[in-house]
């Protein structure tokens, strides 16, 4: 991949502006929602994972593990939880091998407000930091989220997601090097650099909005379907006042599933793609749950998968799941024109998730006097 086309930025990071606006796509969410109420799961994901992948021109992502990292892909994924409250992380290491290393670190907490069977809100908060370059040019966001799942049908949901933030962009200057403090012979960082920056720091608010649809045939076999625009208000993210550099509108759309297959083994496939004109990125994923152990307190699942995000990288992936808690490791192996510079080496991440279930309160009764 061309590191110049992005500017040591994330996947949403800080676009320029474009004249031509002509392949900015207008809509999405395009999904023929027919096939999600067939009985077969694996069908409709087969059918949105070719889907996905009909655009593949790819670009850099947060996080190859996407569908954990909720808040990052839909805030409409707020609140839907086997559970009571989740607290995620994430942490990336991108690129390592070249001079302009990549980190990404992620915090998330969300909760359910209510048990309502017919419908229920969700509420959480995001935390976010990006950091690249020599430059350390990096992006911290702040973010409250809030959602509403409705039931429609028997084991069919629909959920509206919101989410408001607030982003700062900043660099440093302290190991750059300018052309003005060359003296001629060598380079002499005592040497002012002549260069005159209004500002080092840019903060700008963020809005989001998403749809989620969840049918769940079982507790094993369930498909979740949604899309999300990010950046509805197109801040401006320049650092000078005068300049006006507008982010663009990032669109995410997914299809996550599983279908259990025997008693012991569940097939999952997931498909992701994201939009931020003019960039335009799609990632596959597969992997096999093996259910270890279902004793009460004692549940052991391994997930070992590969994903692939389509001309850039190779992505094997492995979770574990025990209890509440669920630990993630993937590693991207570069396969774009990147490897020059990369030698294959993307970079490892990791993911951790913990979910907390309140008992369930135990109903009591009077015994009768006679007793």
């Amino acid at each position: 991949m061309n590191r110049s086309k992005i500017t040591y930025t994330p996947f949403e990071g800080k676009v320029r502006r474009y004249p031509n606006s002509s392949n900015r796509p207008d809509s999405f969410l395009t999904l023929n929602t027919i096939c999600i109420v067939k009985k077969n799961i694996l069908l409709p994901l087969l059918f949105f994972a070719l889907l996905f992948a009909v655009r593949v021109e790819a670009q850099d992502i947060h996080f190859s593990q996407y569908y954990n990292a909720q808040m990052n892909l839909n805030p409409a994924l707020v609140g839907l939880i086997d559970g009571d409250m989740r607290y995620a992380g994430a942490y990336r290491s991108q690129w390592t091998s070249v001079p302009v290393s990549y980190k990404v670190v992620s915090g998330a907490f969300d909760m359910k407000l209510s048990h309502n069977p017919n419908g229920f809100f969700g509420a959480g908060v995001h935390l976010y930091h990006d950091q690249a370059g020599d430059s350390r040019l990096s992006s911290t966001r702040v973010s409250l989220v809030g959602s509403y799942t409705r039931r429609l049908f028997t084991n069919q949901y629909l959920t509206f997601g919101v989410m408001a933030g607030v982003t700062q962009r900043a660099f440093d200057t302290e190991d750059l090097h300018f052309d003005g403090q060359w003296d001629g012979v060598k380079f002499n960082p005592t040497l002012n650099n002549n260069e005159n920056f209004m500002s080092k720091s840019k903060f700008f608010p963020n809005f989001t909005a998403g749809l989620n649809y969840n049918v769940a045939k079982s507790g094993r076999t369930r498909l979740n379907i949604g899309g999300a625009y990010f950046n509805l208000n197109k801040p401006n993210s320049s650092f000078e006042d005068l300049d006006k550099v507008d982010l663009y509108g990032r669109i995410s759309l997914y299809a996550h599933g599983a279908a259990k297959l025997s008693k012991h083994f569940d097939l999952v496939l997931a498909a992701n793609q994201q939009m931020q004109y003019p960039h335009t990125e799609t990632v596959l994923s597969a992997s096999t749950r093996i259910h270890l152990s279902d004793k009460p307190g004692h549940k052991v699942i391994l997930e070992p998968g590969f994903a692939a995000r389509i001309g850039d990288a190779l992505i094997p992936t492995c979770y574990l799941m025990y209890n509440q808690w669920q630990f993630g490791l993937s590693y991207d192996a570069n396969v774009s024109a990147f490897t020059n510079a990369s030698t294959s080496n993307g970079g490892p991440e990791f993911t951790v998730i913990y979910v907390v279930k309140k008992p369930e309160p135990v109903e009591s009764k009077i015994c009768p006097p006679y007793l």
